[in-house]
């Protein structure tokens, strides 16, 4: 019998096909959404497809991860760890990405991604969004502000800020409207 140790082990694969049938024998014991995964370093995780629907993945380090087409539906992402993670076409219908870090994440095409679930995000900076853009800072999330504070660039300046995350000044301020001109 494959203890939870094992199984573990086997999502670290990088083979997709095994760390498919390891998230389906988590499934099968009523381990994924109880916490199994919660806290754990899946770096370079091969998830494409993966069905992680309901899963507690709290504070998981999915640095590099490929979660294409992953069914995230549902899932606990709080404090998650997703930077420079390939998202390409997963679905995030009601997940929680409070303080999750999406540091030049890859949302292209994302399904059900609210704008309410990326405003409770640590940041978005260089990231793509569903819609194939770079993310233009519209959500003045608090891990962007501090890379640029620690970047020395003025938050307070538009033309700063849209330098600092590629885009237009136009763009910028077109969605950060409220923002003070220094």
């Amino acid at each position: 019998m494959n203890t939870q140790l094992d199984i573990l082990n086997r999502v670290r694969s990088l083979d997709n096909k095994t760390v498919l049938l390891a998230i389906e024998e988590l499934r099968a014991r009523s381990m994924l959404a109880d916490g199994a995964l919660s806290g754990a370093t899946l770096c370079y995780a091969q998830l494409q497809d993966a069905d992680l629907m309901s899963a507690d993945l709290r504070s998981v380090d999915f640095h590099q991860a490929h979660l294409e087409y992953a069914n995230l539906s549902g899932a606990n992402l709080h404090q998650a760890k997703l930077t420079r993670t390939n998202l390409h076409g997963a679905n995030l219908d009601q997940a929680d990405l409070s303080e999750a870090d999406f540091y030049k994440t890859n949302l292209r095409r994302v399904l059900n991604l609210t704008d309410k679930q990326l405003s409770t995000a640590k940041r978005l900076w260089g990231s793509i969004m569903p819609d194939g853009e770079p993310y233009d800072g519209r959500y003045r999330l608090a891990g962007d502000l501090e890379l640029a504070q620690w970047a020395n660039v003025d938050i307070y300046d538009p033309e700063a800020m849209a330098k600092f995350y590629g885009v237009s000044v136009e763009t910028y301020q077109a969605h950060n409207s409220s923002v003070e001109v220094a």
